[in-house]
């Protein structure tokens, strides 16, 4: 596999691709997403799991959260720690409504609920910008992600579109945490024995 163009050059790509998604494509591509999550074992056998808010067209994840908490499970949503601007907290929410603008205009959780340490989180569901079939994901280059998932055991799923899974192997540094699983509106890919 060839390797891609500068993470520089990627991220504006494919920011610029989101981006341009009308409000309709972005409802129906996520609607479709969020049903194939639904039907993974990692999802329906989590007690506890975390969640992003959805920023700039990114995957929703409202029903992911509405049907986890039907279920009986305990949902978490990252926040960037106070006065600490490279790690992010994980914290319970009850009802979205409990979600407003943190840092970066990204919405997080602003309760008073007790911070969660990432190993009692059964599966992590993250977003990206790009990925690729191992498993490497692209962000947004503050390496909040892979701070906090720093040795985390248990599942981490990427939500993603379709175009955002690339053919080539993407750049990645050696504090970059792969994910095990990428859904999409069109598939499920197993990263874990790539």
């Amino acid at each position: 596999m060839h390797r891609l163009a500068d993470k520089k050059e990627l991220r504006a790509s494919f920011l610029e691709r989101r981006r341009q998604m009308t409000f309709e494509e972005v409802y129906a591509l996520s609607s479709a997403a969020q049903r194939n999550m639904l039907t993974l074992d990692c999802f329906k056998t989590a007690k506890r799991l975390s969640l992003y808010a959805s920023f700039q067209n990114e995957v929703l994840t409202n029903d992911l959260f509405q049907m986890a908490v039907e279920a009986g499970k305990e949902v978490f949503y990252p926040r960037v720690k106070d006065g600490n601007k490279r790690r992010l907290g994980f914290f319970r929410v009850k009802r979205l409504d409990e979600l407003s603008q943190g840092s970066y205009e990204i919405p997080e959780p602003q309760g008073e609920e007790p911070l969660a340490h990432p190993s009692i989180l059964d599966l992590i569901v993250v977003p990206g910008v790009a990925f690729d079939v191992k498993g490497a994901r692209l962000g947004f280059g503050k390496g909040y992600y892979d701070m906090a998932l720093a040795g985390f055991g248990s599942s981490i799923v990427a939500l993603a579109y379709d175009f955002q899974v690339v053919k080539g192997e993407l750049p990645v540094e050696p504090t970059d945490v792969p994910v095990s699983t990428i859904v999409t509106e069109r598939r499920t890919i197993d990263c874990s024995g790539r």
